[in-house]
């Protein structure tokens, strides 16, 4: 009887703890159903300026790139520094238009009776803003909850292929 009741016991814990993921996000950080527009427009140069740098994620780890020099650093698993390179001032100019243009929204939220799969998708780019990091492109589910991309589809796969780009010859990408 004993075995019997340990195993019902087992079955409801694994049963009931199945959908459970790990999860460091506030309510706060999810968009509500109401609302599209995630961010503030960073059109004005006083709020751009609040975004000091991009993540891009390489095989080698993440190119670290500041959106005022175009300086590029690779960063490994143990935050050593691995390599350096500079966006060339048209591709800087480039990146910094687009850090300028318009605002970062998220997919609507649906009904909360919908079922979605877990499923993670990580994103292209990190915006650090301050001590603040906004993953573009990133969901946490297969309805989209959490995903952030810039709100202009078309400006935002020209910025896709910008990162693209930059991930693809960072390494001839010499510094003057």
């Amino acid at each position: 009887m004993k075995k019997g009741g340990l195993v019902v016991l087992a079955g409801c814990l694994i049963l009931g703890f199945q959908n459970c993921s790990q999860s460091n996000l506030s309510a706060s950080e999810l968009p509500s159903p109401a609302s599209h527009v995630v961010t503030p427009a960073l059109g004005t140069d006083a709020e751009s300026s609040a975004i000091t740098s991009i993540e891009v994620p390489v095989p080698q780890g993440i190119l670290s790139i500041d959106s005022k020099t175009g300086r590029i650093q690779v960063i490994d698993s143990s935050q050593s520094v691995i390599e350096e390179s500079c966006l060339q001032p048209a591709d800087l100019a480039e990146l910094q238009s687009y850090l300028k243009v318009g605002s970062i929204c998220g997919k609507p939220v649906p009904d909360e009776d919908v079922m979605c799969a877990q499923s993670y998708n990580a994103g292209y780019v990190s915006l650090i803003l301050k001590d603040q990091k906004m993953n573009l492109g990133e969901s946490y589910d297969s309805c989209g909850r959490g995903y952030k991309d810039i709100c202009d589809e078309q400006v935002a796969q020209s910025f896709r292929g910008l990162i693209a780009y930059i991930q693809k010859n960072f390494h001839g990408m010499l510094c003057e």
